[in-house]
């Protein structure tokens, strides 16, 4: 599928992003399983918003980015707390007759995660949601965000007419697969191939894009390049791919070129849960205000490395930015991609 000529981004359009929004609570740290039967004391414990689109919402709401949230929850006390943390952007929320979603972490001394989940309103969220809390919403030029598709079984079997409708609708429409349950099975990369025509961005760990590839992530480091490219015969010919990889940075694939940031300095992680998503706040922010390409993977990085710094989570504010960054992302820079369609961005 051909990209459609011209579209730019609006800086006066909200971002607006569709997905999973849940309540996480994090314990710790657990050296060793409790047997069964038994009560274990531990002195970690933070409750956050979590989810694709929760830790989303949180780093650009923090960043003062303007932006629309398509999301539901719980009718229940998590609900409530979750609608809590947003304010006057919850307003047009979808409560479900169900109860909220809720994440149990338990951290470990290695600062690896274990997670436990119940699949509460996110197994109700469909596209008839979405299409509700679009319907007044000008698309045109906006920056629109799917997160977490495989974790929604009601919007998967029509996730790709989603994506058809915000494109149709003028949005430069962005995807973030996160790692689908059970793994990249037929099912998944068939659901997979029925979107990819209609994503302008698509935003992915290296893991993921091994995943889509059926290729080892090692396989993946060794030959960057070229699995990029195989990833970008999957999508149209104007279409960004971004891989967020970790300490090593953030590279990007476009028109057939490679671009690459690296993380500036020594960051202190504390706690990784979410850091692609605030990289995505970053990356998506800074592409709204029109920066180039090497200007949005710069911001993506910097926001994501302030945030997985901080204990308690402390989603960063401009402020607390590298002072090249925040002015990028206050819109403060002019460069030749707010001048030029978006097919057109460059890597200067």
């Amino acid at each position: 599928m051909t990209f459609k000529s011209g579209p730019r981004p609006n800086p006066d359009r909200a971002i607006i992003s569709i997905g999973t929004i849940n309540v996480d609570q994090l314990m710790g740290p657990v050296v060793h399983w409790p047997d069964p039967g038994t009560e274990t004391v531990y002195p970690d414990y933070e409750m956050r918003v979590g989810g694709g689109l929760g830790n989303f919402g949180a780093a650009l709401q923090a960043l003062g980015a303007k932006q629309h949230m398509v999301v539901n929850v719980g009718d229940d006390a998590m609900g409530d707390w979750l609608q809590s943390q947003f304010g006057s952007l919850s307003d047009h929320w979808h409560r479900s007759d169900t109860v909220t979603s809720v994440t149990f972490g338990m951290t470990h001394p290695d600062k690896e995660r274990t997670f436990l989940s119940n699949e509460g309103h996110s197994s109700v969220f469909d596209a008839d949601m979405v299409r509700a809390m679009l319907a007044k919403t000008d698309l045109h030029g906006a920056i629109a965000l799917v997160v977490g598709s495989f974790l929604m079984p009601r919007l998967l079997p029509d996730c790709a007419d989603v994506l058809r409708e915000l494109r149709d609708g003028g949005a430069i429409v962005a995807l973030d697969t996160a790692w689908p349950t059970g793994g990249w099975s037929d099912d998944v990369q068939a659901h997979l191939e029925s979107w990819l025509g209609f994503v302008d961005v698509l935003l992915i760990n290296d893991a993921e894009a091994a995943g889509i590839l059926d290729i080892s992530v090692h396989d993946f480091a060794r030959d960057i390049e070229g699995s990029l490219a195989r990833i970008a015969d999957k999508l149209h010919d104007d279409a960004i791919i971004v891989i967020k990889r970790g300490a090593a940075g953030a590279t990007a694939f476009a028109r057939g070129a490679i671009t690459h940031a690296p993380v500036p300095g020594h960051v202190d992680v504390v706690d990784t849960v979410g850091a692609g998503d605030c990289f995505n706040a970053g990356f998506l922010m800074a592409l709204q205000h029109g920066a180039s390409l090497i200007s949005a993977l710069c911001a993506g990085v910097e926001v994501a490395g302030k945030a997985i710094a901080s204990h308690p989570r402390r989603y960063p504010e401009l402020s607390d930015l590298r002072a090249d960054v925040a002015v990028i992302l206050a819109g403060g820079v002019t460069t030749r991609a707010q001048t030029i369609p978006f097919d057109q961005v460059e890597n200067s």
